[in-house]
């Protein structure tokens, strides 16, 4: 009688809920929205020959605001800044969490440039161009460690900045190992958003579509609901450049911005809706003779992409991977390079027989400042280390990275 008794209650119980469920289903509603204009004040973030990020993140934030405020009269649009001035990354977070948002997005341009050290002066590759569109992640995915530390990197200007982010250090792979940690509960709503979003970047706004990623930004990560960051386009790119700082390049990109929004709000709200408006009316960007010329005058400020032999000029998305004889030409040592993949770390040991190992090829240990990090493999060439990774991320260790070791000791990939 018991086994019958327990095959039949679960069976009666879902009877009675497909049968008795209520005759309304539950409406979630997009009530609040936080723009996030990004920089601002004593932080400019990056810049082209004539426009700073900072204004236009600002200008572009104002404008969708507009939108929705105008058009969206049921949705209340809440902004981290509305002039320039400089708000913490933690306060940034602060505000959407405060007002209990339903949506947070923060607006930047992108650049392309890095600091090479011998020429004492940074090195922009001015042909990096379109748009993309992050949601919070693992800082090392598919390379997306540059704009992780430059993003991250405006905590810096910030006083106690120590304190107020419990020790977190945009340059220390420890940092954003115990972020990754962090569990993101709004993570299919954010892709779902910034897909919407790059949707509209290559349909209507004309910029080429980047994708979505994902990367360890702390704006997100401090951020308690669907949250994303987007890049709207290279200011080192004179072209983008142009776009961007002309007023119908930011009328697109706030447009598109709240297309995105209104379909993203519908579909969450169980709403099918068809527009007939001037937003579904708007043509894709096409440069007209106008923009041609503006363009033509910030070119004549752009300073030229310097190459020296061996100098790979690289964007803030796209991790540089050198070859394995630029590598060892750089390092004097008779002793072998290895490449392992490191995939966990721990202030205190873990034995290499350990269950959280099983399965690892080679796994092996080495201690940096105390810290005990954990590795799998030894490869001869970078390439084959990098195909162990893609294996060990499919295999649970989200976290993998690649590095190189040479005498037993970690040396720099680059």
């Amino acid at each position: 009688m018991k086994k019958v008794r327990y095959i039949i209650v679960p069976f009666f119980a879902c009877f009675l809920v497909s049968s008795f469920s209520p005759k309304f289903k539950p409406v979630f509603a997009i009530k609040t929205i936080v723009i996030d204009a990004g920089h601002g004040g004593k932080d400019p973030g990056c810049h082209g020959a004539k426009y700073k990020e900072k204004d236009i993140a600002l200008a572009v934030a104002l404008k969708f605001g507009k939108y929705i405020e105008e058009n969206m009269k049921d949705v209340k649009v809440v902004y981290t800044r509305k002039t320039d001035i400089f708000p913490s990354l933690q306060e940034r977070a602060n505000i959407a969490n405060k007002a209990k948002a339903d949506l947070f997005i923060s607006i930047h341009c992108n650049s392309a440039c890095y600091r090479d050290k011998k020429l004492k002066k940074d090195i922009c590759n001015n042909d990096a161009h379109g748009a993309e569109t992050y949601v919070m992640g693992i800082k090392n995915e598919k390379g997306k460690m540059d704009v992780s530390a430059r993003e991250n990197s405006a905590i810096l200007l910030e006083d106690d900045y120590v304190k107020t982010y419990e020790g977190f250090d945009p340059n220390s792979d420890e940092s954003y190992i115990i972020m990754s940690m962090f569990n993101d509960s709004y993570v299919d709503q954010s892709l779902n958003f910034a897909s919407k979003v790059q949707k509209q970047y290559g349909e209507k706004v004309g910029r080429k579509d980047k994708g979505v990623k994902r990367a360890s930004l702390l704006v997100l990560w401090k951020s308690y609901m669907p949250s994303v960051l987007t890049e709207i386009g290279f200011l080192t790119n004179p072209a983008e450049e142009q776009f961007l700082g002309s007023v119908k390049g930011q009328d697109y990109l706030a447009s598109g911005l709240f297309r995105a929004f209104r379909e993203y709000k519908d579909e969450i709200e169980g709403v099918t809706k068809k527009y007939d408006d001037a937003f579904e009316k708007q043509e894709k960007y096409k440069m007209t003779k106008e923009d041609s010329l503006e363009l033509k005058e910030i070119s004549k400020n752009i300073t030229p992409v310097i190459k020296e032999e061996g100098d790979t000029v690289k964007s803030d998305t796209e991790e540089v991977v050198k070859t394995d004889t630029e590598e060892k030409d750089k390092i004097k040592s008779d002793s072998p390079i290895v490449y392992k993949v490191q995939i966990t770390s721990s202030d205190k040991p873990i034995p290499l027989n350990s269950d959280k190992f099983s399965g690892v090829e080679k796994p092996g240990e080495y201690v940096d400042k105390g810290i005990y990090k954990y590795t799998a493999g030894e490869c001869k060439s970078q390439t084959d280390a990098a195909k162990l990774q893609a294996l060990l991320r499919k295999n649970g260790f989200k976290d993998a990275f690649v590095i190189a070791m040479q005498d037993g000791k970690r040396i720099p990939l680059k």
